[in-house]
């Protein structure tokens, strides 16, 4: 009778009839796990591209729910809050980490799956800083981001368009190192006739996403930077004194002015342009520049969407020609001509396991799978997967890019530019506190009112600092205080 019992025992445990507070079946032969991302084929692609590989290894099935962008956040949050166990792993942006991993949500990873994906090749800043909270690890790198530059190199290093410029700007055509020389080269190119890829048209300056409720306002924010980040001083997006917004202070203000006037050097859609559309555009030869993550270095060499390949230079992000010193309260014009300050925009999307999976130990497997260093060197020298590099060994393997379809002069300057850009002692760090998509979603929403021409850059702001202000307070200004100091690197 024992045996029996035990025998049913199982066959129920296999055909998933038995269940823990309702939450999800576990399917005939192995587990299910539920994979939670954004739309689109950057991120989830991967999960549908190499799912399959995993499952015929594991006997194990994965199912991807996507979401927009804009209801990412919300899709999550929700599910964790409310104990509904709708998802077992979460891709989601690395400044979501204090929502996620300081109320327990999040497994910690054990150091068996932290050994199994050689740790210790992944980059510091992406390994410690973006999968850690409270001194605990709870997901795994997956992709690295930050904000870098992307121009047509064969016109601006042209000597005739450089002759032009000089006479009409007094100073020479090349890579911009401030936002003003970004501008300039803007209003000099837009409207022009060039050859791309053999054929003469007119060129736009520039191509920026603008479009509200989507990634946008992290372009505007890669402007901020430079006008906004003091040297040596590791706050940008609040006083480490007190947590008063630093978001309508001049530099700021500034910032936002600019990211709408350029709008009239790129297409009149520019406004409902997203990153999506940018990626598009921009290897099309519609505009001289564009801002935006390492994901174009690799779209710009696919021929089946490029016209510009080998004609695109990749560099750090302009600094500003001044920046505001919220300590002091002046302007200050720093000695090189340039405060560069590169914005580690978003940091990256991380793999994350829910505390109350019932399908723990797959979702962990899946989770080491996806971020093995075979795949994630793979995934980032592939067009449209959303992966950028965030290990030593994509970075120094140059034949990786080569072999991709780098020319090897484009290859060590795309490389050059990531590099140099999250090696930088000036580097911003994203917003990485527990509110900070709430923090964000209000400055998309400021930034879009300006872009729209509702209300001045000024006015834009100072209802962002208000709003700001209104969300520390609710949420604890002290122990707000408290982690923004320590995501900064200061002593709480």
């Amino acid at each position: 009778m024992k045996k029996i019992l035990l025998i049913m025992a199982v066959v129920l445990i296999s055909v998933g009839l038995i269940f823990a507070g309702g939450k999800k079946e576990v399917t005939v032969g192995g587990q299910k796990i539920v994979v939670v991302t954004q739309t689109g084929r950057s991120i989830g692609g991967p999960v549908e591209d190499f799912g399959p590989e995993w499952e015929a290894k594991t006997g194990n099935t994965v199912q991807l729910q996507q979401f927009a962008f804009g209801e990412l956040f919300e899709k999550i949050i929700t599910a964790m809050e409310t104990g509904s166990g709708d998802y077992d792993v979460l891709i989601f942006p690395a400044d979501w980490a204090g929502d996620f991993m300081d109320k327990g949500y999040l497994e910690p990873i054990p150091k068996e799956i932290l050994d199994s994906i050689d740790s210790d090749d992944v980059i510091p800043l992406y390994a410690e800083r973006l999968t850690a909270w409270g001194g605990k690890i709870y997901a795994l790198p997956y992709d690295g981001d930050a904000h870098m530059m992307y121009y047509r190199k064969d016109l601006i290093n042209n000597p005739q368009y450089s002759a032009e410029f000089q006479k009409k700007y007094g100073y020479q055509l090349a890579e911009p190192k401030t936002w003003k020389e970004y501008g300039d080269m803007a209003e000099f190119f837009n409207g022009r006739v060039v050859e791309t890829a053999g054929k003469k048209s007119p060129i736009y300056g520039v191509l920026e996403a603008q479009r509200r409720n989507a990634q946008s306002y992290w372009v505007f924010l890669s402007r901020a930077a430079g006008y906004g980040k003091i040297p040596g001083n590791p706050a940008f997006f609040f006083s480490a004194d007190d947590m008063t917004p630093q978001v309508n202070n001049p530099g700021w203000v500034r910032a936002l002015e600019e990211y709408v006037a350029i709008s009239k050097y790129g297409p009149a859609e520019m406004i409902n342009y997203d990153v999506a559309d940018t990626r598009i555009h921009f290897p099309a030869g519609v505009s001289v520049f564009n801002i935006d993550w390492g994901d174009v270095g690799t779209i710009s060499i696919d021929p089946d969407r490029s016209v510009v390949i080998g004609d695109v230079g990749f560099g750090v992000l302009p600094g500003g020609d001044q920046y505001w010193d919220y300590v002091q309260g002046r302007w200050v014009t720093p000695a090189s001509g340039a405060n560069t300050a590169p914005f580690i925009a978003f940091g990256g999307w991380i793999i994350g396991v829910l505390a109350d999976s019932d399908a723990k130990e797959a979702a962990l497997d899946f989770s080491a799978f996806m971020a093995s260093p075979e795949m994630v060197k793979k995934l980032a020298v592939m067009p449209d997967t959303g992966i950028n590099p965030s290990r030593f060994s994509q970075l120094e393997d140059i034949d990786l890019w080569i072999k991709a379809g780098f020319d090897r002069e484009s290859a060590k300057d795309y490389l050059d530019a990531i590099m140099n850009t999250i090696n930088h002692p000036n580097a911003v760090m994203d917003i990485r506190i527990t509110g900070s998509a709430e923090y964000l979603q209000t400055l998309d929403v400021g930034v879009s009112r300006a872009v729209a021409g509702e209300v001045s850059p000024k006015e834009a702001m100072d209802e962002v600092a208000k709003a700001w202000n209104e969300i520390t307070n609710r949420r604890g200004r002290e122990s707000q205080l408290k982690q923004y100091r320590a995501s900064i690197g200061l002593p709480k």
